[in-house]
Order: structure tokens, then C-alpha cells, then sequence
């Protein structure tokens, strides 16, 4: 197909730039900006529009930058580098607004309940993890985007200095080249409170007594990798290899935790605990931002009922009992809800109880046990919860708080929610991952009268 100048009206959901041929048929373009011109190559065609490649900008956006990341454009992440951060705040925003004011007349009327995002304090350097591949030399990257190609990377302008010192390290320690060799992914997590690394390698193969060596190995020749863990798809979790953590306090070594000081929203702090490969939010920083929000929104009182849905290791459980709340979080994920009982206990929540179950099962139950709670929380994963609104409407006595990654689903749900009887009154994006299109919104609900 042969190259064509464009017009980019709008970015859409997934980050894309949305334009027309001159045929009609619309055009998807990754990199671009509202109101540029740009000169794109069709590159493959579907059912309702083309994809293109960007070739060149022809009339550039005033708020267009230079990416700082030299691997813009190669790596598939960061797709919002070449925006300014004010700008991918306005972008982000408008995504949001464009699918409520796509999802029929109630959501369009609550996109004038949409506030500008919260952004992040820091642009750059604000993951507390880096998942790399490795390709078939062993080097470490990150995929072209919607293709298994690995682009070796030498650096990760997300990630924190201390995350490329160990990158660094990988690329070039023996120990660490033997590991890589047997790799198909790495994860760099950021040990906040020890102020270490840990390195966790999925294998393709089941761990050998010299592969155990490698990994002690590793750790002793570089002093910022606290300990190695080794997992698979036909073996579990194998570790920590070289770790004092144990003689540190930590238990068996596999936990990684994240304490925040007093603040004015949480005056004795808060200390969050999850395992190694578990799950946490990403930006911790921003965490806190996001915790805010739902609090906000919960308005948690003592002896207020409440019910967190996918709580995880308690990120919001916790925080919303220490202000008074009777807290039932309910998780999937049996490391998580270990995790959550670990972070409870530590804060001395004794009534807060954490189960694990599949959701939807928890919630007939409960429906079926005449529970009610004065608040529900609810973070699904990026699917979100579809046909959980009726469950949902009948649990809750008065508000739910939904928390969502991913704008789609949550309109699709939105949708839902407001069908079993909720009302819309507030929506809250939060910037979790600065560089990217992805953000975070919550919502608040109301039973309507």
C-alpha cells in the first residue's frame, strides 16, 4: 500500500492517533498527536480500519517533544513519550471522555463528572519492577510492539537507577550471562525498604544444582541483588538464593515491603508487604495518590461495613480499617491474601479478615447469606467484572468505589452498574504509568434512591 497524508483528529482508546484516508476508510497510527499531519504507510487492514506506520510528522503539535528513551519507537512500550506530560494528561482524559460519551445517555452525562487527572510526581524513573525478555543470545529487552521481537536495551528510562545498575550487571556478570542463556524473562524488582534488588528468572527448563550456584553467585558478585529466585511453568517458586533476609526479619525471604511515612491522610503510616512475584502497584509513589482518592471517595468511619473485592494484598483493605472500618476483602490469589492477613497483622487490624475465593462466588454467597456492607471497593483486573452489577446491587447498602485500569471495561461496566440501580457521581483518573496510555480511574457509585 502506498504512503498518504493524513489528518489526526483524535487519539483513541490503546494510545492510537485516529485519521482518514482519502478513500475514508479510518486510519490508526501509533506516535502521533491531534491535529498533526503526518505521513503514514498503510501497513494492514481490518475489518473496520487500517493500521499504518508513522513515516514522517509534516505540521508537529507545539506541546510534540523529542522522546527522552533512545528506544522510542522500537520498544513497544512508552507510546506517549513524544508528549509533553501536560499534554498526556489532556490526552488520557479525553480517551475517558470519548468512550463515556460513547456508552448512551447516562454515561454521557457523567463525563461532566470526569476531573482533570492527578499526575504523577515523578515522569520518569517511578517503576518498582522491570520485566525484560531475552532473546536467543541471552540479551535482555523489551518486545517491538504486537510482535515477540526482543529490542536489547541497555537502560529503562522508567525504571530507577538502582534497576539499571542491575541491568547492567546482568548484561555483563558470568554468572548472570549463564542464567540469561536459560531464560525467556527477567523481572528487576525494587526491594523498597531494604533498598535492594531482587532478581526473579522464569526458565525454560526445571533448575539444576549448577544453575543454584549461578544464582549464589550472582548475589555475591554484585552487591545491590539482595537474592535470586528461579520459577517456571513446570516448577514453583524456587528461592531465595544468596538472600539474608530471613536474619533481617522477613521471614522466609520472600517478601518485598513498602512503608510509608505519617501522612495527613494516614497519621500512623502505612507498611504494605507481598511476595515475590505477587502482585503491587507498579508506581508506589502514585500509590499513595491512589489511595487518597478512595479514601475520598469511601469515606470510611468506625464501624463502617465494607467489602474490598480483588484487595490483594490489602493496598486499600488496610488504610481504609486503620480509619475505622470493618473491612472483608476478598482475593483470588492465595500469595496475595497471605500477604494481606502478613500486612494486617503487622498493623495490629485484628478484626479486618481477608478470604480467598473467585469473586463472583464470594459474592453469591454473601448474596445468599442477606449480607449487606455500607461500602464496597471493588479493583478487578483489566478484564473488570462483567456481570457482577447485579450481585454488586445487592450487597451494597450505599456507595461502591470501583477502581479500574482500563477504560473500556470500565464503561462497559459502568453501564451495568448504573442498569442494577447505581448512580454516577464522581470519576477520578490517576496517572499510575507516566509515558504510556494506560491510566487509572475511579469511580464513585451511589444506590440510587
Amino acid at each position: 500500500m502506498q504512503p498518504e497524508t493524513i489528518l489526526i483528529s483524535k487519539i483513541v482508546n490503546g494510545g492510537f492517533g485516529l485519521g482518514h484516508a482519502l478513500s475514508g476508510q479510518v486510519v490508526l497510527v501509533r506516535h502521533v498527536l491531534p491535529g498533526e499531519a503526518v505521513l503514514v504507510t498503510p501497513l494492514e487492514k481490518k475489518k473496520n480500519h487500517l493500521l499504518a506506520r508513522l513515516d514522517e510528522v509534516l505540521s508537529p503539535h507545539r506541546q510534540r517533544r523529542q522522546p527522552p528513551c533512545p528506544y522510542a519507537g522500537q520498544c513497544g512500550g512508552c507510546d506517549f513519550q513524544h508528549a509533553d506530560y501536560a499534554l498526556q494528561l489532556q490526552l488520557k482524559k479525553a480517551v475517558v471522555a470519548e468512550l463515556l460519551l460513547r456508552g448512551g445517555p447516562t454515561l454521557a452525562a457523567a463525563a461532566e463528572a470526569l476531573a482533570d487527572p492527578l499526575g504523577a510526581p515523578l515522569e520518569l524513573h517511578y517503576r518498582q519492577r522491570l520485566r525484560l525478555r531475552v532473546d536467543d543470545r541471552g540479551r535482555l529487552g523489551f518486545t517491538r510492539f504486537q510482535s515477540h521481537e526482543v529490542v536489547p536495551v541497555a537502560a529503562c528510562l522508567l525504571g530507577g537507577e538502582m534497576h539499571n545498575r542491575v541491568l547492567s550487571a546482568l548484561a555483563t556478570l558470568p554468572a548472570a550471562r549463564t542464567l540469561c542463556q536459560l531464560a525467556e524473562e527477567v523481572e528487576i524488582l525494587d526491594n523498597p525498604d531494604r533498598g535492594q534488588a531482587v532478581v526473579l528468572l522464569r526458565l525454560r527448563r526445571k533448575p539444576r544444582p549448577a544453575d543454584i550456584s549461578a544464582a549464589r553467585a550472582l548475589c555475591g558478585a554484585f552487591a545491590e541483588i539482595e537474592s535470586v529466585f528461579l520459577h517456571g511453568s513446570g516448577f514453583a517458586l524456587q528461592g531465595p538464593y544468596g538472600a539474608a533476609a530471613s536474619a533481617a526479619g522477613q521471614g522466609d525471604g520472600r517478601t518485598l515491603v513498602q512503608s510509608y511515612a505519617p501522612s495527613a491522610t494516614l497519621p500512623e503510616g502505612l507498611s504494605l508487604g507481598w511476595e515475590v512475584g505477587g502482585f503491587c502497584q507498579v508506581n508506589l509513589r502514585q500509590n499513595l495518590t491512589l489511595i487518597d482518592t478512595v479514601l475520598d471517595f469511601c469515606q470510611p468511619g468506625q464501624g463502617m461495613s465494607l467489602l474490598d473485592l480483588y484487595c490483594g494484598m490489602g493496598n486499600f483493605s488496610l488504610p481504609l480499617a486503620m480509619r475505622g472500618a470493618r473491612v472483608h476483602g476478598i482475593e483470588g490469589q492465595a500469595s496475595a491474601i497471605r500477604s494481606a492477613g502478613a500486612n494486617a497483622m503487622r498493623a495490629g487490624l485484628s478484626e479486618t479478615r481477608f478470604e480467598q475465593s473467585p469473586i463472583h462466588q464470594a459474592c453469591d454467597r454473601l448474596v445468599a447469606e442477606g449480607r449487606r456492607f455500607d461500602c464496597i471497593v471493588i479493583d478487578p483486573p483489566r478484564q473488570g467484572a462483567p456481570e457482577l452489577a447485579p450481585r454488586l446491587a445487592q450487597l451494597a447498602a450505599g456507595r461502591l468505589v470501583y477502581i479500574s485500569c482500563d477504560p473500556a471495561t470500565l464503561c462497559r461496566d459502568l453501564q451495568q452498574l448504573v442498569a442494577a440501580g447505581f448512580a454516577i457521581r464522581r470519576l477520578q483518573p490517576v496517572d499510575m504509568f507516566p509515558q504510556t496510555h494506560h491510566i487509572e480511574t475511579v469511580a464513585l457509585l451511589e444506590k440510587a434512591s
